[in-house]
């Protein structure tokens, strides 16, 4: 009988903490504002600098936004004395270029010539301490996410397809795959243990973006395989994600559909849908992530799947969603809130 109880007891006490997580999940409520995205034309490319989010777009102009979204028309008129063909962020400096030459930007907003060279891997997603953290897509045929350790200059890797973002949430690195081919889907993985993936040693796969079709022993695998102890699950098939963030002690994703926008909370190996915020999807192609002091920063286009469907998709040429604790703005030129 007393053991009997005792069961009882932890049963008890195990649900009501289960309870009382899904009751502290659920109480989550975001704010959401819809707003006019005052930029030129699309936007190709973002960095964040001084509380300033800096734009490339398409025209090879760039336009910054202070934390109000008001254009700055001093600091533009600084950076644009040269056509930039690209705009990237690599170790807390932003670097602008054109055909020929690499500019930095300083924190005063002066355009520096930048003639050291650096050989840069892949496409950057994240970094801290110990990882320089990229990915590479080919599309169909594979992609993969690489994590450079910068200490031991050695290089592990894993199949992601196709990375575009990935962050750290609580012991595990987070990245967040989408794929826009004949329909849309989307997967989450997380590694705990970098140095339990694949380790590359031949210089020329490091930056191949499927690397494990040249592996006899691998090269069936795309998704995951017995090595790495990584946590691996899909999301439902015609979904993709914007932009996955943490608010408290839960994972959380602003994620498309064929019918609506929605944030949902990451639970065990699934998603589940918490707060419409579009009764329609938000359509692109490829999105870029980026870190604004304690907010995140999203770019989505379209200008790199469809030309096409850019400038005759409304609302869905390119737009910005900023992500601040449980507060979401969304800019676009087009989009109307929900009536």
């Amino acid at each position: 009988m007393r053991d009997t109880l005792i069961i009882f007891i932890s049963i008890f006490i195990l649900t009501s903490c289960k309870n009382q997580g899904d009751k502290h999940n659920s109480q989550v409520k975001f704010t959401i504002r819809q707003l006019l995205l005052k930029s030129d034309t699309t936007i190709n490319s973002i960095a964040f600098l001084n509380d300033r989010i800096i734009c490339l777009q398409d025209n090879g102009k760039i336009i910054l936004f202070d934390t109000s979204y008001n254009r700055q028309d001093s600091l533009e008129n600084k950076l644009n004395i040269y056509k930039t063909s690209y705009l990237f962020t690599l170790h807390d400096t932003v670097f602008i270029g054109t055909k020929n030459k690499t500019y930095f930007i300083d924190k005063t907003f002066e355009v520096i010539e930048f003639k050291r060279k650096e050989r840069i891997y892949g496409e950057y997603f994240y970094e801290d301490s110990l990882y320089y953290v990229y990915g590479c897509c080919a599309g169909e045929w594979g992609g993969s996410v690489f994590f450079l350790n910068k200490n031991t200059k050695k290089t592990y890797s894993y199949f992601a397809t196709c990375a575009s973002q990935v962050l750290r949430f609580k012991n595990e690195y987070v990245v967040c795959n989408n794929l826009a081919h004949l329909g849309k889907s989307m997967s989450f993985l997380f590694v705990q243990q970098p140095t339990k993936l694949y380790q590359l040693t031949e210089e020329n796969l490091k930056n191949q973006c499927n690397w494990y079709t040249t592996v006899d022993s691998i090269k069936n695998y795309w998704e995951k395989s017995k090595i790495g102890d990584v946590r691996f699950y899909r999301g439902a098939y015609g979904s993709m994600s914007l932009v996955t963030f943490p608010v408290r002690d839960s994972l959380y994703s602003i994620i498309c559909n064929d019918s609506s926008t929605f944030i949902a909370v990451h639970k065990g190996d699934t998603t589940l849908s918490r707060q419409v915020i579009l009764n329609k999807p938000i359509s692109f192609h490829q999105s870029q992530v980026i870190k604004a002091g304690h907010k995140q920063i999203c770019l989505y286009n379209l200008t790199n799947g469809s030309p096409f469907a850019a400038y005759t998709t409304t609302g869905n040429n390119s737009g910005l969603i900023v992500i601040d604790n449980t507060r979401i703005d969304i800019l676009d030129k087009f989009q109307k809130a929900n009536e």
